[in-house]
């Protein structure tokens, strides 16, 4: 009985080791991925200037009209210009 609750436990702090080591490399992964993005949104939201067709939250397209600050008007198929905030910006067309 003694040796299987040896094994037991060996089992178990081979079974945390492996998790621990699984848990760092997600959050490594996760840094990475998160630093991408700010780094991207950083530069759509530098690059930002009148004329650039530019996609926003919720997938609705346009083309920038002006922009005054944090607040970006965007013209829409319509016609209709809207008033969004420059973060609300997903994408600029290339």
């Amino acid at each position: 009985m003694d040796g299987f609750l040896q094994d037991v436990l060996a089992s178990s702090v081979a079974l945390l080791i492996l998790l621990a080591i699984m848990g760092v490399v997600y959050i490594i992964w996760t840094q990475i991925g998160l630093k991408k993005k700010r780094e991207y949104f950083k530069e759509v939201h530098t690059e930002l200037a009148p004329g650039q067709k530019v996609m926003f939250g919720g997938g609705i397209f346009g083309t920038v009209k002006s922009i005054n600050g944090d607040v970006v008007e965007v013209k829409v198929r319509s016609g209709a210009v809207l008033d969004v905030s420059r973060y609300a910006i997903q994408e600029i067309e290339k």
